[in-house]
């Protein structure tokens, strides 16, 4: 029971920093990409990874407990200057932690001014805290490892059903000036013609069995040095 504890625990704690924080990860970390070596043992990052439980059809509703997800799309800003054309390559990928590369298809990748997304974010950090907090009593229960078998499952359900809101809430952004999709081995291109300072986000998932993995890439344009050869992988996941 205690690893099953310790799993949801760190899965959270990761999964909740990584829906809330709102300033763009950087791209210079300066060395090789570093794996993680998870409970699982092929997953390439706790912020990633959602907890799978074999559950009964009626274990939850839907929604789960709590306050539901507002999911109600936000308004787009006023629409900036065209600035002139820029093309923007790259690839992505994570490292398993035992080495395999995974290379991520049919991952969204965004383009949208710096200032306009910040403020996307903190709305997105809002709804994350408010579906966070109505359902971390039975996702994080504080003594779990006394709940029966089936309260446990229901916890691990509950912990699933958040993991995925928290991925989900990105879906009320409003739509990009400029967008496309990761190709079959991970690789992406577009023009847009933001002016900088601009915001790329990047947001996956990964199904295998009956478990899921989420991803997510904010790289500020002020850290890019290369727009051909933009790489998302472990380093600068959310």
């Amino acid at each position: 029971m205690n690893h099953r504890t310790a799993l949801i625990l760190l899965c959270f704690a990761a999964a909740f920093a990584a829906a809330t924080a709102t300033e763009p990860a950087r791209t210079d970390s300066g060395g090789p990409v570093k794996p993680v070596r998870t409970l699982a043992g092929i997953r390439p990052n706790p912020a990633a990874t959602v907890v799978s439980a074999v559950l009964s059809a009626n274990s939850l509703p839907e929604e789960g407990p709590g306050l539901p997800l507002d999911r109600s799309p936000l308004p787009a800003s006023r629409p900036l200057p065209a600035g002139a054309p820029q093309p923007i390559a790259g690839e992505c990928f994570v490292i398993t932690g035992d080495g395999l590369r995974i290379k991520l298809a049919q991952v969204e990748v965004s383009v949208y001014p710096e200032r306009e997304f910040n403020w996307y974010a903190q709305t997105v950090t809002a709804r994350s805290k408010a579906r966070f907090d109505g359902i971390k009593s039975i996702a994080l229960p504080a003594n779990f490892s006394a709940l029966s078998v089936t309260e446990m499952d229901r916890s691990l359900a509950a912990a699933a059903i958040l993991q995925q809101d928290l991925h989900d809430v990105w879906q009320i952004l409003p739509a990009a000036e400029a967008s496309t999709k990761t190709d079959r081995d991970g690789h992406f291109s577009l023009t847009h013609q933001v002016a900088p300072p601009y915001v790329i986000l990047a947001v996956g998932r990964r199904n295998f069995g009956s478990a899921s993995e989420y991803y997510q890439w904010q790289i500020s344009s002020n850290v890019i040095t290369d727009p051909q050869h933009v790489i998302l992988n472990n380093d600068n996941l959310r």
